[in-house]
Formats: C-alpha cells, sequence, structure tokens
C-alpha cells in the first residue's frame, strides 16, 4: 500500500490546473523543476528532508504547502519553512487555499472545519503510474477514523469515525476507478481500501459488502480484529471479493495488550478467527510490535514458539512501538520522563526505540528486533506460509493473493538493510543528503523530547 494523498489533493484541484503527482517511495522528485505550487504530504520521519525540500525550492520562487498529521500537530514550527500549513481536513480548505493562491492572497494557515465524510470527493485514478510501481493497487476511502482508542494510535483524541455514503462508493468503483495493467491482467478489478478501520461500523461493512457483490472486484482493507470474530460477515466479505484483510495484531502478550488499551484482541480467539478467515478465502495478515510496557525478555524470546502454536498466522510487517507526539502514549511517556535524549522527528518511524519500556534495556528491544526480522522475513518461513496457506481456499484469485504476499513477508527484514542503524533514538544520524542540505541551508532538526 502506497500514499494516495497525491490523488486526493489532485482530485480538489479545479479543471484548469496542470498537475504532476510524485511519491518519493516510488521516483524522485526532479529538482531542476519549477512549479507554482506544490504540495507536500509527509510522514513524522521525513520533516527533516521535506522540509529541506520545500526550502530549496522557496528559495526558487515556489510556493510550498504543508499538510499531514505532523503539520496538524506542529503548525508553528511548519510555518518556518512552508508558505502555508494546512491543519484541517483536505476536502474544506485545498480549494480555498487554491482560490487564495489565484489571487494573491494566500493564508498562512488553513483549519476550516471537516464538510463531513459525504465530501470526500473521487481521486485522479489517472495520475497514477503504475510503471513506478508495479504491485501497486488503486485506493478509495469509504471511511476515516475509528471507533477505538489505543493509547498509540494518532487517530485517538483527533478523529472521529465517520463513513461515505455506499451509493457513492460504489459509482466511484464502477465509474471512476483506473486499474493496474501489469501481470497480464492478474491486478485488473483489484483495488484495496484505504480507511484506518474498514470494520469501524460492523452495519456499514455488511452493507457496503452487499453493494459490491454485483461488481465482483477484488479488494483489500484493513479493519481491527474484533470484526473478525463474526463469522458471516466474513464469508459475506469473502463472496464480495475480499481477498486481502491486514489487521494490528501488536503483541501476543496480554500485559502489551493491556498497556496499550487496546481490548478489542482477545489473544484466546486468534487462532480460531485465522484459521476460518483464511478458510474463506481471505488472506489475513498482521503485524506484530515490540518494545511495549508489557514486553518482558522472556515473552519476546518466546515469539517464535507463540507464532508456530498459531498454525495459520501471516505477520507481514514487525516494528518498534512508537509515541507518535500526539499520542496518549507520547504524552504519559513524557510525563514520565521516560522518552530517550536527543529524539528527532525523524525518529519516529516505527522503527526506532523513542522510549524508555518498564522493563526492558533498549539495546534488548533492538536484539529482539532485528533477531525476529530476519526470524519472521526468512525465505523458510515464507516456504511455510505458502505451503500451509495455498490449498485453504478455492475461491476465486485467493491462490494468486497468497503467491503475491510473500514478497511482503520478505520485506519484513528491509529495515535491517542499512547495517549502519542503531535503531535507538539519538543514536542514528540523518540520512546523508538531509544532514548536508540541512548543514548548507542552516537548518535544525526537530527535537521532541
Amino acid at each position: 500500500m502506497q500514499s494516495s494523498v497525491p490523488e486526493l489533493i489532485a482530485g480538489l484541484c479545479p479543471d484548469h490546473a496542470e498537475i504532476e503527482i510524485f511519491n518519493e517511495k516510488e521516483a524522485d522528485i526532479p529538482l531542476d523543476r519549477h512549479w507554482d505550487l506544490v504540495f507536500f504530504s509527509y510522514l513524522h520521519s521525513y520533516y527533516e528532508h521535506t522540509k529541506v525540500l520545500s526550502t530549496l525550492f522557496r528559495q526558487r520562487g515556489m510556493t510550498t504547502v504543508a499538510g499531514g498529521r505532523h503539520a496538524g500537530h506542529f503548525p508553528d514550527d511548519a510555518a518556518k519553512y512552508f508558505d502555508s500549513v494546512v491543519t484541517g481536513e483536505p476536502e474544506a480548505n485545498i480549494p480555498v487555499l487554491i482560490q487564495d493562491f489565484e489571487k494573491g492572497q494566500l493564508q498562512k494557515r488553513y483549519s476550516l472545519p471537516s464538510l463531513g465524510a459525504s465530501a470526500i470527493r473521487p481521486y485522479r485514478y489517472d495520475l497514477i503510474d503504475f510503471t513506478h510501481n508495479k504491485v501497486r493497487l488503486p485506493g478509495i476511502e469509504a471511511s476515516r477514523g475509528c471507533p477505538f482508542t489505543c493509547n498509540f494510535c494518532v487517530l485517538t483524541g483527533h478523529e472521529k469515525y465517520r463513513f461515505r455514503p455506499i451509493p457513492q462508493v460504489i459509482d466511484e468503483i464502477k465509474t471512476r476507478m483506473v486499474w493496474n495493467p501489469n501481470f497480464m491482467g492478474l491486478m485488473s478489478k483489484a483495488f484495496i481500501f484505504l480507511d484506518n478501520n474498514l470494520g469501524g461500523s460492523p452495519k456499514y461493512l455488511r452493507e457496503l459488502c452487499e453493494a459490491l457483490l454485483p461488481l465482483k472486484t477484488t479488494w483489500g482493507c484493513a479493519l481491527t480484529f474484533n470484526v473478525l470474530k463474526d463469522e458471516s460477515l466474513v464469508k459475506l466479505m469473502a463472496r464480495a471479493g475480499c481477498r486481502y484483510i491486514y489487521t494490528g495484531l501488536e503483541s501476543l502478550n496480554p500485559d502489551s495488550i493491556k498497556s496499550m488499551n487496546k481490548g478489542q484482541n482477545k489473544l484466546s480467539e486468534v487462532d480460531a478467527v485465522i484459521q476460518r478467515v483464511f478458510s474463506a478465502g481471505i488472506l489475513l495478515s498482521f503485524g506484530l510490535i515490540v518494545g511495549a510496557d508489557g514486553d518482558t525478555n522472556e515473552y519476546l524470546e518466546r515469539v517464535p514458539e507463540y507464532l508456530a502454536d498459531l498454525k495459520y498466522f501471516s505477520v507481514t510487517f514487525l516494528g518498534i512501538v512508537s509515541p507518535y507526539p500526539e499520542t496518549p502514549f507520547f504524552r504519559e511517556l513524557q510525563g514520565e520522563g521516560r522518552l530517550l535524549p536527543g529524539t528527532l522527528s525523524r525518529d519516529y518511524d516505527g522503527y526506532t526505540l523513542c522510549h524508555q519500556p518498564k522493563n526492558l534495556h533498549p539495546s534488548e528491544v533492538v536484539e529482539h528486533f532485528t533477531r525476529l526480522c530476519n526470524t519472521l522475513g526468512s525465505l523458510p518461513n515464507i516456504a511455510k506460509h505458502y505451503w500451509s496457506k495455498l490449498t485453504m481456499s478455492d475461491m476465486p484469485r485467493y491462490k494468486t493473493t497468497i503467491l503475491f504476499s510473500g514478497p511482503e513477508i520478505l520485506s519484513i527484514r528491509n529495515p535491517l538493510k542499512n547495517k549502519a542503524r542503531r535503531y535507538i533514538a539519538g543514536q542514528d544520524p540523518l540520512e546523508d543528503w538531509d544532514a548536508q542540505q540541512m548543514a548548507k541551508l542552516g537548518l535544525e532538526p526537530q527535537r521532541l523530547t
């Protein structure tokens, strides 16, 4: 899954605008080009990089705008490096911003209130370049937010759960979506829901699936584990074309789950639920994180053993718990003085320990993280995944989905490719190019402790 924010913003631009979109995960931004107006949406860990780009562009007379969760939480800091900052939802603010820009009256900040989920406009699918990422799927939003209050989640306390009218969603899929043409059509009529939690309202999800049945498309989504306990709903999702679900299981340790306020995960039910989802014809993939306050050396040593007991597990993400600055977890750690010294915005990337856990030394967290990356992302583990899953269902495109998931499991090892990394906040330097440019431009990194 790649960010679709560029296609979202493009869909809010006027018809006369000439638009180019760039995703740095897929292609480099050409630094010798000129644009009138440049929108940046970025993750916390890319703030230093993005403000370098903005500074370079502004020096050449371009107008830059920052948006996204980091900019919304640190608008005063972002205002030092961007001409304007959007702190509200794009549907309400982007059209107004562009009108002001065209009149020469750009404001420093745009924070108009949300217009509601029904105001979400169709994305500019025609601008997606599938040559840069051959396995990318087009994405669509049916809902935003999440009804749960996990203490480490950036949504908690900031974004209410709401959903779009189903006829809007179906019409967008039928009339606007552009399909991935690669792999001889194997990915045609396949898309993903970009929602944080497509199952935030099981009633809405059921009605959405009923509406999807006639389309005969294939799709994937992310949702919380509690939804999967409804066997009839899972079977309906499969009939409606769902072939992939990601859920943040986060931990197999009840103490860690409790420390995250993630009460919707009941580990005693995990194995039966996983088997039921695969048998319905859906690849269920989940993520695990290490470094939570309930984690101990004994638990982390035994994670492979616990996973072996879950016959049908499929882990495709492994990270280190990150106390993002807008979360209750960050405020708790800050109040207790447990944030590590020298922490930069760059360190909030999901692969760097930014705090002192209650039961572990930081070096122990890193040791467990690197060991588990190598174990879970190994070729033998992928072979076991294929062997145990391929024959569990005969639903259309199920086997293709299983085969495509192998590289995703292998990617668990990607964070280990940089051998110089320490994975502890304040101990990993900025990327070389960013550090060089920041020194030339006189920019300081944002310190968050």
